[in-house]
């Protein structure tokens, strides 16, 4: 997008900005006013609002009532204790009990036998649902026990010729309130209950315009309620258990507060109409003016950028910010002339220096064993001494191996001022490891069971050198010269699921502290006073280009431990490939 597209969005942004946000604080305000009255509104009847809490009570002082002092009850009692109450008893209750249950709204009336024994929660009568008289329902009972005097949800048996047009029985929800009364051994439960319906919360809340109620069974989806958010919990109705049986929910009606929306977005569109005309005439002069200046100030960057650093800006106006920027930019472009010269030489300079570091550093390893098999020959020639035949062919076989090694190294260094990639063959890792031994007498060998891989040769002997010099070192270190540990051992493990081979190090030396043994690795990090950083970075580049890995542990007798995992295989085609045709220039830097 352009600079002067971004501009005008910019100025259309900030001449819309105000408006958009003053309606979105208008509506949220309305919003806010109008939902917090109904909430008000609400909340005044909801579960512990005066209405609800004088049914509550009404209910309670009724059925208290009955377990008091109540002619029918106290006949039943009567009954009961001399044992009279029979089939005309009972027939009686058809009679007196559906006026009783009326009087006081109830949709349920239930008499049970309360004492203990066989009879317990027998009907004695039932004012709803005279048939249910002689029946047994002792669970309706033991419900009223767990509940004690609070009012609880359960399932009852209903037939209301009223409410029911057929008159056939069916099952509803009741909330149930009752009590226990009992005189001369005989004992009455008297539980009254109202019927759980639609209608249920507008009787008990009263009106609460425009909110508007449901009752929701556990696990059940709430009916559909006006308004367009989600219900909201208002009252929880509890069974006997104490458990949620109905949950009471409501919402807001909001379509008169949507109405009113519509007519003020209506209004905010068309001021913002007008604000964006202006906007966008005022957006595009601007954005022309400013445009042309940047337009010239891109194409001397471009310049620029393709190595023209003789390119000079002329803009008008060299008293204006935009006549300052372009002799602040033809200033700029005279320093970088001057800076690429010297960055050009210093670049050089360290490339060399990067690979004379190197180079010497790789040769210091190999010219101390060389040495020593000179002087080794010098001294045996010097006494004539009878082996000198044998040690010499020996000694020269070891002298040129490391002579080759080191021309090799050379020559790549020379070349592409890199290790040069691994040149794999199937190689005796036992053999390898003696030779190495051979150039360590101090060293410990440990063949193990290890098997031949593919492997670059001068590489890994290498890697070996390398690492079994600096164990050496750390033990002499901490011990005194030729008196400490180094063991070299080989044994076979897994690289990424497939077979390897795994060349482990170590040493009886000082150990290498957490938090440096994930540093150890890179370039120039070293711990030792002559060291210049570069051995073990090597190693990490030669392990890495077999597709291997190195690690390090810390040694039981508190050493290090350098651990060196191969594929047995070779280095994975694609790393190979990827190797052969990296071409750096020379003093690139490299990077893993």
């Amino acid at each position: 997008m352009s600079f002067r597209a971004r501009l005008t969005l910019l100025f259309l942004f900030a001449a819309l900005g105000p408006f958009t946000a003053l309606g979105v604080l208008v509506r949220t305000s309305l919003i806010h006013e109008l939902e917090a009255d109904h909430v008000r509104r609400l909340e005044t009847r909801g579960p512990a609002a005066p209405p609800r809490q004088a049914a509550h009570e009404a209910d309670r002082r009724a059925v208290d009532a009955r377990c008091e002092h109540d002619l029918v009850v106290d006949q039943v009692l009567l009954d009961l204790a001399a044992g009279r109450f029979g089939p005309g008893r009972e027939q009686r209750l058809v009679t007196l009990l559906p006026p009783l249950m009326r009087g006081r709204r109830f949709d349920t009336l239930h008499l049970l036998d309360a004492r203990s024994g066989a009879r317990r929660g027998r009907v004695l009568g039932a004012g709803h649902y005279p048939e249910l008289a002689g029946g047994g329902d002792p669970g309706l009972l033991d419900a009223l026990g767990r509940a004690g005097d609070a009012p609880f949800v359960t399932t009852l048996r209903l037939r209301d010729g009223a409410r029911a047009r057929d008159g056939t029985a069916r099952d509803a929800r009741v909330r149930v309130t009752g009590c226990t009364v009992a005189r001369d051994g005989a004992a009455v439960a008297v539980l009254a209950g109202r019927r759980l319906e639609r209608s249920f919360a507008e009787s008990l809340l009263g009106d609460v315009s425009p909110v508007h109620f449901a009752l929701v069974a556990p696990g059940d989806a709430a009916e559909s309620l006006p308004g367009s958010g989600p219900p909201r919990e208002v009252g929880i109705l509890r069974d006997a258990r104490g458990d949620v049986a109905l949950t009471l929910v409501a919402n807001i009606d909001d379509a008169p507060l949507q109405r009113e929306l519509t007519a003020l977005e209506g209004r905010a569109l068309v001021l913002g109409a007008l604000a964006f005309v202006l906007a966008l005439a005022f957006a595009i002069a601007v954005a022309y003016g400013l445009g042309r200046n940047l337009r010239a100030l891109e194409a001397a960057a471009r310049r620029i950028g393709a190595g023209d650093l003789a390119s000079t800006l002329t803009l008008p106006g060299a008293r204006t910010e935009v006549g300052r920027t372009a002799e602040a930019f033809n200033a700029m472009t005279r320093e970088l002339a001057a800076t690429q010269r010297k960055l050009l030489r210093a670049e050089r300079i360290a490339a060399w220096r990067e690979v004379a570091r190197r180079i010497a550093h790789e040769i210091k390893n190999p010219l101390q064993p060389i040495q020593m098999e000179i002087e080794t020959m010098r001294k045996l020639h010097a006494r004539r001494h009878p082996s000198f035949d044998a040690e010499f062919a020996g000694s020269t076989g070891v002298i040129l191996e490391e002579v080759q090694r080191l021309n090799a190294m050379v020559t790549e260094f020379s070349r592409f001022a890199r290790l040069p990639p691994p040149t794999p063959t199937r190689v005796d890792l036992r053999e390898l490891a003696g030779h190495v031994a051979t150039l360590h007498p101090t060293l410990e060998l440990v063949p193990g069971d290890a098997r031949p891989a593919r492997v670059d040769r001068d590489q890994l002997t290498q890697v070996l050198v390398n690492l079994v010099q600096n164990a050496v070192d750390a033990a002499d270190a901490r011990h005194g010269a030729g008196k400490g540990s180094v063991r070299l051992t080989l044994g076979v493990t897994e690289v990424e699921g497939e077979k390897g081979v795994e060349l482990r190090v170590e040493d009886d030396g000082p150990g290498i502290a957490p938090e440096d043994r994930l540093r150890v690795f890179e370039p120039y990090f070293t711990t030792k006073s002559a060291g210049t950083g570069l051995g073990l970075a090597i190693v990490h580049r030669i392990v890495g280009d077999h597709g291997g890995s190195i690690d390090v542990e810390e040694a039981p007798g508190g050493g290090a431990v350098f651990v060196v995992r191969l594929p047995e295989a070779g280095p994975p085609a694609a790393l190979s490939a990827t190797l052969s045709e990296a071409e750096l220039p020379l003093g690139a830097p490299q990077t893993r």
